[in-house]
């Protein structure tokens, strides 16, 4: 293995374990030491770790909120925590967040070499994997994204590969890189990533124990992703990937996972007709030429128009995705200069809502520019703004309605609220309703479910995501663990 981290506040006992890793008869190429959770939250951005044996009780940042920071990591380490009898019902806590396990003190230097042991067997193993995956990713994707059809033996092999890393059936999936399905897939069988989706293919039991997971209404996950039907021959890969996209496409627009075929929904043709209409080029140029004007009420009602057809499936897939390209491309042309974001690849996003708020941001800010700031009315404004969000965020608020309270225009409003706060309306809201939910979690025996419609979350599920999100821990976690 190539780097280990050794995070403890203790001097001593830091170094001793350090000189345990050194002298363990495992090659490691570099030992870090770290004294809190703060420092070796900057080790881990900065570089990639194999390895992380962590304290529990530290000052600044502990062993949890640790487990927990690191969350956010693209490439996790695996965690060994390290601590006295007294923390054990904290290290059951923290292996629940992933950690692979838990060392007394104090460390016996056989016990440590043990681990170290195994770890470097099932790190040697995993790269190995992850080469063969790139290997046979390569395969897949000239198969899937190439016209010709593959030689039977190229197939044959492809399918042998396949039944070694998942067995006799499998599933594709594909999701954005951001979605929260990527959690729960960590280190299973990857093929690919292209164009900002990750392909991953699995086995009927890592599908099986996803789908539960998808079906746990607290603990759950909230996914985009689309999944194919099971599939058992190699010849079916290119059926199977075409339809893990589609049902991915579909996942986009409806906003949740899709792993089986639905029925279309019945939308009218006429309504069809009409969104088709607003992915025209003319339209869509004319959509171009608002931006930078005194125009912003038509700006505003002309792309949120276009984004309700797309949520209510009035416009295809493939003419959504066309009029984004041309929209680029108009941008370009007109203002001479790149759109502040790649508007052509929607599904790097995870849903159509997070792809619609990034998009909108990027063209009222573009809007703003060419507006002139009002100074200390603005201010005032800001400061009136704030005082109505404190007094109403339990309700169904939005940026929309702040911004008439206080009569500003909504592109400048953004604007002008994030830089005030410093952060944009979305987060500035979520943040009050979380910290309330806290403290009713504390202070208060309501249910789970009544303190978000308490704050201002009308659906359970998004409350739990957020709160997670913020805190690290779901609110049932976050009330228990605050009893000891």
């Amino acid at each position: 293995m190539r780097t280990v981290l050794v995070v403890e506040d203790e001097k001593l006992i830091r170094q001793g374990i350090s000189t345990m890793i050194k002298r363990c008869g495992v090659p490691v190429e570099e030992v870090i030491e770290c004294a809190n959770g703060l420092k070796a939250m900057e080790v881990l951005r900065e570089k990639d770790v194999d390895v992380m044996f962590t304290d529990i009780r530290m000052p600044k940042m502990n062993g949890i909120e640790l487990v927990n920071a690191m969350q956010e990591l693209e490439k996790k380490p695996i965690t060994i925590a390290v601590s006295g009898y007294d923390d054990f019902s904290y290290a059951v806590e923290m292996m629940r967040g992933g950690v692979r396990e838990y060392i007394l003190k104090p460390v016996e230097r056989d016990k440590l070499k043990n681990v170290m042991e195994k770890l470097e067997e099932e790190i040697s193993k995993m790269k190995d994997a992850q080469k063969n995956n790139r290997e046979l990713g390569k395969k897949f994707l000239k198969y899937v994204l190439e016209d010709k059809d593959e030689s039977p033996e190229t197939l044959e092999a492809l399918g042998k590969n396949i039944r070694e890393e998942v067995g006799d059936s499998y599933y594709i999936v594909v999701s954005s890189s951001t979605d929260e399905i990527q959690r729960e897939l960590s280190g299973s069988f990857m093929l690919s990533e292209t164009s900002g989706s990750v392909i991953h293919i699995l086995g009927k039991e890592k599908y099986d124990q996803l789908i539960e997971k998808l079906s746990d209404e607290e603990n759950g996950i909230v996914s985009t992703a689309g999944i194919s039907d099971c599939y058992t021959d190699a010849a079916y890969l290119k059926k199977a990937y075409l339809q893990a996209i589609d049902r991915r496409s579909k996942a986009f627009f409806t906003e949740t996972i899709v792993y089986e075929t639905k029925e279309n929904t019945n939308v009218p043709q006429k309504l069809i007709e009409n969104g088709i209409r607003l992915c025209d080029k003319t339209q869509v140029s004319t959509r171009v030429h608002l931006i930078g004007t005194d125009k912003t009420e038509q700006l505003e009602k002309e792309w949120n128009g276009f984004f309700i057809a797309a949520g209510r499936e009035q416009i295809p897939a493939k003419e959504f995705e066309a009029a984004l390209a041309f929209f680029t491309k108009e941008f370009e042309n007109v203002y001479k200069k790149s759109f502040p974001m790649d508007a052509s690849k929607p599904y790097l996003y995870g849903s159509l809502s997070e792809f619609r708020d990034a998009f909108l941001d990027a063209v009222y800010k573009e809007n703003s520019r060419f507006m002139e700031n009002s100074g200390d009315t603005q201010t005032e404004k800001m400061i009136q703004a704030v005082d109505y969000i404190k007094k109403n965020f339990q309700t169904d608020i939005n940026m929309a309605v702040v911004s008439n309270y206080v009569s500003m225009n909504y592109s400048l409003f953004s604007t002008a609220f994030k830089n005030y706060t410093g952060q944009n309306f979305v987060s500035y809201v979520r943040d009050l309703r979380i910290s309330e939910a806290k403290k009713l979690l504390l202070e208060s025996q309501l249910r789970v479910n009544d303190i978000g419609a308490k704050v201002g979350y009308d659906n359970s599920k998004h409350f739990m995501k957020n709160f997670k999100a913020v805190v690290g821990v779901s609110p049932t976690e976050f009330r228990r663990n605050s009893v000891h």
